[in-house]
């Protein structure tokens, strides 16, 4: 394994574990990222404040309170343990007995949450990458630096570092692989780890920076939290063999701050060609959303991007809709539903309810699942026979040709929802008001994440249990902060524009920047025996019993 992996994989892993966020807006709406002056052959850009400084900002108290909650520590534990430990499975199959590498490993992933970082990743067209990490450190800590990540780097290469000339700090690395030359240096308050070739052009740019400004980091607003670049069309070619990611992914920037109550996430994504939207009127389904809600959801432009999916067409369907509406409502967990205006809606349905019986449900039965059934009314088709869940789908009428309505459970009639009632839930008619007063509005999500942790969390179990793969232990590390965390959330709302042909601005207002569906899945992944790699739900092996 190439070193640059391991440390580019490392500080990744890292930072997505520190959550999410956004650039500050008075009024709360997403802002325009300034561009930063960045090199064009620059590919990465991560610069991360630090959990010290963050401590002492008041733009960061709620977050604070919410990191420094004893499960919240319990998982920092057990995610720094797990990541220091990765390089020595992966590289030198080490146990959990033997990883010494992880032992010295440890404490500088420590020093990287709570201290001032960045990275940087630079590529001139046919020539080697080369990467600097800058982490600002006070001596004693970087004596520690200076010993264990020669002795980490020693061990996954089998090379022997040489000490810097003149009893100067630190050391380099010449290996036949590359990145070819790794060093460590201090210049100022600043540990700097290179890569790359011989002469490390970006290390020499980065030392100028320090001499010139006291700091290697390249900033788009002074005090945010977290800021990133990353061209993912060159960082693809990084990826290990057999993996296809797509042809159009794009440059993304990324800024996180808060206001003291909220995480805001701002970002851009700049795709290399034409954005193909059809961004035509909203229509959003009111006959069928009922109040109170937990969470809506809108999207629209989809239909040239569902016309180019290959499943599309070998159902029996006809023109994919542009605009889909999910929401769900308080009670029972597998109350959320799903609409979508379709031309000719009864009649799709009807051809999909009969494939779905004369084609899956031979596959079904040979494998020992509950078949489809047409509902009793003869319009749409139901899957199972729990009373909690019970996926279904029918067509409605509406206007422009009828609407398909599906869910998870047939029932529509809104439970009640004895978590809490501390935060106000907008009626229907203020969220469709969202969609028509924000220009060029591509994706709009409301929730209270709070009331959706455990409904996401008992939906997806159930889609464990019904994919057979192995359910999400409840005694985890990870569940039990989801438990702990989960009175302290309160709302989130996202939104997507189009703001250029080739350009789509996100932003975020939320309490720690994820929401209900992304902590479950952050939950897996946290969990995964192969961290950071894969979920836990996909590397245990599956129960031997249907």
């Amino acid at each position: 394994m190439h070193l640059k992996y391991t440390l580019l994989g490392l500080w990744a892993a890292l930072v997505f574990t520190l959550g999410t966020g956004c650039e500050k807006s008075e009024s709360g709406t997403a802002v325009a990222l300034t561009p930063t002056p960045l090199s064009p052959d620059t590919i990465l850009r991560v610069h991360w404040l630090g959990k010290n400084e963050l401590g002492n900002r008041a733009d960061a108290f709620y977050l604070m309170r919410v990191w420094d909650l004893p499960p919240s520590a319990q998982l920092e534990l057990q995610t720094l343990t797990r990541l220091s430990s990765a390089p020595g499975r992966l590289v030198r199959g080490e146990t959990g007995v033997t990883n010494q590498t992880g032992a010295w490993l440890y404490p500088l992933l420590a020093d990287v949450v709570w201290n001032e970082s960045c990275l940087e990743i630079r590529q001139p067209a046919n020539q080697s990458a080369e990467l600097v990490l800058a982490i600002r450190m006070d001596a004693p800590r970087a004596l520690r630096w200076e010993t264990n990540l020669a002795a980490v780097v020693e061990s996954l290469t089998g090379a022997r570092t040489v000490p810097a000339p003149d009893g100067a700090f630190g050391w380099s690395l010449q290996m036949p692989n590359p990145p070819g030359h790794i060093e460590l240096s201090r210049v100022g308050e600043w540990i700097l780890i290179g890569a790359g070739s011989d002469h490390n052009g970006l290390l020499d740019d980065v030392v100028a920076r320090i001499r010139r400004d006291l700091t290697p980091c390249v900033s788009r607003v002074p005090g945010d939290w977290l800021e990133a670049d990353a061209d993912l069309q060159r960082l693809a070619s990084w990826l290990p063999q057999g993996w296809n990611p797509p042809a159009n992914l794009p440059r993304i920037s990324i800024a996180i701050t808060g206001d003291g109550a909220n995480v805001l996430t701002h970002g851009q994504f700049t795709f290399p060609g034409l954005l193909p939207l059809e961004l035509k009127p909203w229509t959003p389904p009111a006959g069928l959303i009922q109040d109170p809600l937990d969470s809506f959801t809108a999207v629209r432009g989809l239909q040239p991007w569902l016309s180019s999916l290959k499943i599309w067409h070998e159902l029996p369907l006809s023109s994919p809709p542009g605009q889909v509406y999910f929401w769900s409502v308080p009670g029972a967990p597998s109350q959320a539903y799903f609409s979508a205006l379709l031309p000719d809606a009864s009649n799709q349905v009807d051809h999909l309810t009969t494939y779905l019986m004369e084609q899956s449900n031979p596959w079904l039965d040979a494998r020992g699942y509950v078949k489809f059934q047409r509902l009793p009314d003869g319009n749409g088709v139901s899957w199972g026979n729990l009373p909690s869940i019970q996926p279904f789908l029918k067509s409605v009428d509406a206007a422009g040709g009828g609407m398909v309505f599906g869910g998870l459970l047939p029932d529509t009639n809104p439970g009640t929802n004895t978590q809490d009632n501390l935060y106000p839930r907008p009626a229907p008619s203020r969220l469709f008001d969202q969609l028509s007063t924000q220009t060029n509005l591509v994706y709009y999500d409301w929730e209270l994440t709070g009331s959706r942790i455990q409904p996401c969390l008992y939906l997806g179990q159930v889609a464990r249990v019904i994919s057979r793969h192995p359910q999400l232990p409840e005694e985890t590390v990870s569940v039990n902060w989801l438990q702990a965390i989960q009175p302290r959330l309160g709302p989130s709302t996202t939104t997507i524009t189009c703001t250029g042909t080739n350009q789509l601005t996100f932003f975020r207002k939320s309490t720690i920047g994820f929401t209900g569906a992304e902590l479950q899945l952050l939950a897996d992944w946290l969990e995964s025996p192969q961290f950071p790699s894969g979920l836990y739900s996909l590397l245990t092996p599956s129960p031997t019993q249907p």
